[in-house]
């Protein structure tokens, strides 16, 4: 699968700890590879319609969002588990 990366996901991984940034790049190897890879955590997210839309663990606090299209997975939002599906809405 290829990655590819929103404007809004890239601004907000900037903001991210040089830590923070360092994990969120294993993660997204997984991701690549394989999108329910047992570390990821991934959940589909309700209220999207017939979109396919699902979020996956980065840390403990924090959650990337991603939709899945056809063979690509676009990452468009990534922010604090307890914030993030707020800013959804």
């Amino acid at each position: 699968m290829i990655l590819l990366k929103s404007r809004n996901y890239v601004k907000e991984t900037a903001l991210l700890s040089d830590k923070e940034r360092k994990f969120l790049l294993k993660q997204e190897v997984l991701l690549s590879k394989n999108m329910f890879n047992s570390k990821l955590h991934t959940k589909k997210l309700k209220g999207f319609g017939s979109d396919r839309v699902f979020s996956f663990r980065v840390t403990r606090v924090y959650r990337g969002i991603f939709r899945l299209n056809s063979q690509d997975i676009i990452l468009f939002a990534i922010g604090q588990r307890k914030d993030i599906y707020q800013s959804l809405d």
